[in-house]
């Protein structure tokens, strides 16, 4: 009986031991002291914002230190990030993206995120024990072309204390500023090219609104990866070269202006117009949007008559 209560004893001390050692031991990385940004990787972070307010202030970036042992815990640490165009360049060029880096005259980096920045070059200090470091950013909407793939490429590439994270060390961080038109639209409807009667609408089309002001969106084709409108020429999938449309809207939702992306007009003499006969209209219930518009050609067919007739149905499928 002894015996069984020395060895019952000695395995709850044996077990207590082995607790403490558990939640006192810092472990991490195979260990090493890693240095990563939270949520970082190869996959882009997404800030999806809307355009009111102008001014706002938003986190961006969350800098880690993951010790491993107590003498790196209580170790200032020193954190080299760059920002640059070409780590963006490389990931557009292998995924088909066109992230621009957000322009410096856009942000301001919040005193309080302790963040030195010399050129391309962020440099972080974290003092002995602290771990994380939120990095915050003062966003002026107005200086953003709204149109445009706005990011910061950032990627660890010194630290004084630990390694950079291999999975964890970068990030791409796309700030996205929409207005509520914006999104993925299935377009249903007509169109008629009274020039050539071999060109044709391509319905359903999926179709993309990129904001590119407070009430305003241009159409990005999914298909063609570029901003154009679908058609069918004899049957064969094309677009019309530099012709777009960018819908503008008033303060009640309805649409009050049509125009071609590529100039009014293009060089190519190309201008779109608002249809009045239209609902011209986007229905906060559905999200969904009714427009009739045209697009002229003078050259092809002689004003004040239009090239193309369109009328579509565009019905909300979700964000883009």
């Amino acid at each position: 009986m002894k015996i069984l209560i020395s060895n019952i004893v000695s395995f709850i001390v044996l077990a207590v031991m082995i607790t403490s050692c558990e939640k006192t031991e810092i472990k991490d990385g195979g260990g090493k002291t890693i240095i990563k940004i939270r949520n970082g990787g190869e996959d882009p972070v997404v800030l999806p914002l809307d355009v009111n307010p102008v001014i706002e202030k938003i986190l961006i970036a969350d800098v880690r230190k993951d010790a491993s042992t107590t003498a790196d815990l209580n170790s200032a640490t020193t954190i080299t990030i760059t920002n640059t165009q070409a780590f963006l360049d490389a990931y557009n060029t292998a995924h088909g993206t066109a992230y621009e880096l957000l322009p410096t005259s856009a942000y301001t980096i919040t005193p309080e995120s302790g963040v030195t920045v010399s050129g391309s070059t962020w440099t972080i200090n974290l003092a002995p024990g602290e771990l994380a470091r939120p990095i915050y950013i003062t966003l002026n909407k107005a200086q953003m072309d709204l149109s445009k793939q706005y990011a910061f490429g950032l990627k660890i590439t010194q630290t004084s204390v630990g390694t950079a994270s291999l999975g964890s060390g970068s990030s791409i961080i796309n700030v996205l500023v929409k207005n509520k038109f914006d999104g993925e639209y299935e377009v249903t409807g007509t169109m008629t090219d009274v020039a050539n009667g071999a060109i044709t609408g391509d319905y359903p089309m999926t179709y993309h609104l990129v904001t590119t002001g407070e009430r305003s969106v241009i159409g990005f084709s999914t298909k063609y990866e570029d901003f154009y409108v679908d058609i069918l020429s004899s049957g064969s999938g094309s677009v019309y070269g530099a012709f777009v449309p960018e819908f503008q809207f008033d303060v009640n939702n309805n649409i009050i202006a049509v125009t071609n992306g590529y100039g009014q007009p293009a060089s190519n003499g190309r201008y779109a117009q608002l249809d009045p006969s239209g609902i011209n209209k986007w229905d906060p219930a559905t999200r969904n949007i009714d427009v009739k518009f045209f697009m002229f050609q003078p050259s092809v067919v002689p004003l004040p008559n239009p090239r193309v007739l369109f009328s579509w149905n565009m019905d909300y499928e979700g964000p883009r």
